[in-house]
């Protein structure tokens, strides 16, 4: 073989190497592009969040805030977790849906026990219109222009529910007179009552991180509803004289409620602190307020 051909032999041979060899380092740089390039999309689409140095403020999305700004969670507010405080300066729409719905359930349970006898609850049907429906509508409405969803929520679907209970005595609406039979009616009102259950079971599971009066409050919400459901699925009045029992409690918590969204240094001699909830993470079960807030505070910037 001559020396010309070994030659050419070998810069083919070192070549193809070369070709083979820088093919897959070319494809790898390509795939740790495009995986970095999408890693960056993902953070310019993330909030920013970081906090000082001394641990005072926080920063999100560049917007410098105190950490004692950041609004815990109290039910006067509505407020079930930690929130960022809101742009816009009304006030606070919480006392008045809490009042709202506190006295409908109120006059609604007496009733209920047949409190010194009256069984007819016919009494309500205006209260329940304009003070429970459309006045707790107005405060949800105002609840979700303060950016509180969970407070919007519940004052206007708990509104639709105190219309939807007034309209049943209301003979142009024809709800009750349409069913033939006091056991056709108990059972679709059991329906009624079914639904508004479920409902509540979702607002209850979002104040697992609140305060015990709070979480308390939608507790026996839930409570009476049950109750309440039984009561026209099975036809038993004592159930239906608990629920009046529950409702009173909670017409009670909703009131107090109210009263800790109204007080202040300024107007009252009592004001509200919150209770909080212990809180369960990774670091265990908190239940001192100091170190509560401290986990609270870290999981709300994570």
């Amino acid at each position: 073989m001559s020396q010309g051909s070994s030659n050419s032999e070998n810069h083919d041979f070192k070549s193809g190497f070369e070709h083979h060899e820088h093919q897959p380092i070319k494809a790898t740089t390509k795939i740790l592009k495009d995986i970095e390039e999408g890693i960056h999309k993902t953070e310019r689409k993330l909030p920013t969040i970081l906090e000082s140095e001394d641990g005072n403020y926080v920063y999100i999305d560049n917007k410098k805030l105190l950490k004692q700004d950041l609004m815990k969670a109290f039910g006067g507010y509505m407020n079930p977790g930690w929130s960022v405080p809101t742009v816009h300066k009304f006030g606070n729409p919480a006392p008045l849906g809490l009042s709202a719905f506190a006295y409908c359930t109120f006059v609604a349970s007496l009733i209920n026990m047949d409190t010194r006898g009256v069984i007819n609850d016919n009494v309500n049907t205006g209260a329940a219109l304009f003070y429970g429906g459309m006045i707790q509508m107005i405060a949800g409405l105002w609840e979700f222009s303060l950016e509180n969803a969970f407070g919007g929520l519940a004052f206007c679907s708990f509104g639709g529910y105190w219309f939807s209970s007034a309209s049943m005595n209301i003979p142009w609406f024809n709800s009750s007179a349409s069913y033939t039979t006091q056991h056709e009616l108990n059972n679709a009102m059991g329906f009624f009552y079914l639904g508004w259950l479920l409902f509540t079971i979702v607002l209850l599971a979002c104040t697992l991180k609140s305060t015990f009066l709070f979480f308390l409050l939608f507790l026996l919400v839930f409570l009476r509803l049950l109750l309440l459901t039984i009561f026209r699925f099975y036809d038993l009045h004592s159930c239906e004289v608990a629920a009046g029992v529950v409702g009173v409690i909670v017409s009670l918590l909703a009131w107090y409620h109210a009263y800790a969204g109204l007080a202040t240094k300024q107007n009252s001699y009592y004001v509200v602190d919150p209770w909080p909830m212990p809180v369960i993470s990774k670091r265990g079960i908190h239940r001192s307020s100091e170190d509560q807030e401290e986990t609270e505070m870290h999981e709300y910037l994570e």
